[in-house]
């Protein structure tokens, strides 16, 4: 791919907006005016950055490029409407993702205080809470996913949700592995089985500390994430 014609297509369209908005209809650019007033058309601009740009990153040989940008919007310029949209989408994912956060590690406290525990149905409702906060961590992802469809890759917007994505999704795997291995340790317990029941303890334990430092980055990321 051809990074000049890429980066040229991106630093024109602001270059000629300004322009624009110095000189206005006098510019003698105004081979991309509107015909009805004389102005350059901004939006129009932008569009054709965005054409090339897309144009190029779909070419063979830019896998990698095709997929930084996969999942983004294809508009260089968020509107209005994509702004107001990713806010309502982000705001979703991260109370979602947070309730999970919070279920999981309160889970694990809980699953130390199972062999104490006379109800086996109240010794698996410990491991069904592992179950309900991967849910919602995967609900989330669903409402991440949609921010990340009304951002642009150049964006802050975009480069939060980039970050924060990936992040979600590993806490969610070890969350999914606590889960197995929560009702493991309950197995082991109702088998009478100490020494099983403190392996699969401290399994689940491994799992939730990997989740405890994963978290911090996501607080990095965003202070949506600070409790």
């Amino acid at each position: 791919m051809n990074l000049i014609v890429i980066k040229y297509c991106l630093l024109i369209g602001a270059i000629l907006t300004s322009t624009a908005v110095v000189t206005g209809p006098l510019n003698p650019l105004n081979i991309f005016s509107d015909p009805k007033n004389g102005e350059l058309a901004a939006d129009s601009i932008y569009q054709f950055g965005s054409d090339v740009f897309y144009k190029e990153i779909n070419k063979s040989g830019n896998e990698f490029m095709q997929n930084s940008v996969e999942g983004y919007s294809q508009a260089l310029i968020p509107t209005d409407n994509m702004e107001e949209k990713f806010r309502d989408q982000w705001s979703k994912g991260v109370n979602l993702f947070l309730a999970g956060y919070q279920n999981s590690t309160g889970a694990f406290f809980e699953l130390s205080g199972v062999p104490q525990m006379t109800s086996t149905k109240e010794k698996m409702a410990v491991c069904t809470k592992f179950q309900t906060s991967r849910e919602e961590m995967l609900q989330s992802l669903d409402y991440f996913t949609s921010a990340k469809a009304s951002a642009t890759p150049g964006s802050s917007q975009g480069f939060s949700i980039g970050m924060v994505i990936p992040r979600i999704r590993q806490i969610s795997s070890e969350t999914e592995d606590a889960e197995i291995t929560c009702m493991q340790a309950v197995l082991a317990d109702q088998e009478n089985n100490p020494e099983a029941f403190s392996q699969y303890f401290k399994e689940t334990d491994s799992h939730i500390r990997e989740i405890q430092r994963i978290f911090p980055e996501l607080e990095v990321v965003s202070d949506d994430f600070k409790s």
